[in-house]
């Protein structure tokens, strides 16, 4: 089974593109969701109330990301400790999850740090969804509806897409003008086929 790792920064259309491959019939496991369910789990919770205090916890004791985000993304050194937690925990689930999937010719996961958390090295060959950082910033806040100093200080805890071009075996432009369809089938056709 080929491993293929999708990746963007923040705003790009990861997810779309995403649910494009699974209506493909491709398996894809979402990192960011897994990892939000990992982080609910009751260890995890109790280590990371450890780590950054209670104000990270609500009335519930669940973590509350907003607040552990306001905390993560204005301090690297506080973000990598997180990192350091999270990310063996997810690189072990997916391992687990592709196992479910053997039967397959590739799966995708779909990671917004992908190359900053040093993933790509699970994967046959990486996706970059690419879009403006303007266009980026402005489906962000519809999305969320959080301001544009907040996403900017998650663009700041990203590498730049200029350095992600590098290191990507294929580029889907999702700036809303490119069609993304004839796009992702032309990768699917070359994965299939290789």
């Amino acid at each position: 089974m080929i491993r293929i790792g999708l990746t963007g920064n923040i705003g790009t259309g990861k997810s779309t593109i995403a649910r494009i491959f699974e209506i493909l019939g491709v398996p894809v496991y979402h990192a960011d969701k897994q990892a939000r369910g990992i982080v609910g789990s009751e260890k995890v919770t109790e280590q990371i109330a450890l780590l950054f205090g209670n104000k990270v916890l609500d009335l519930k004791n669940q973590v509350d990301r907003k607040a552990l985000a306001a905390i993560v993304f204005t301090d690297k050194e506080k973000l990598v400790v997180l990192n350091n937690l999270i990310h063996p925990l997810v690189e072990a689930d997916f391992s687990q999850w592709c196992t479910l999937h053997l039967d397959k010719k590739y799966v995708l996961q779909e990671a917004a740090i992908l190359f900053e958390s040093g993933f790509q090295r699970l994967f046959d060959s990486t996706i970059l969804v690419t879009a403006p950082e303007k266009l980026c910033i402005a489906r962000v806040m519809s999305r969320d509806g959080i301001t544009k100093e907040m996403i900017s200080n998650r663009i700041l805890n990203q590498w730049s897409q200029e350095i992600k071009l590098e290191m990507a075996d294929y580029i889907i432009t999702n700036d809303e003008t490119a069609m993304v369809i004839p796009q992702v089938l032309s990768i699917h056709q070359k994965i299939i086929k290789s």
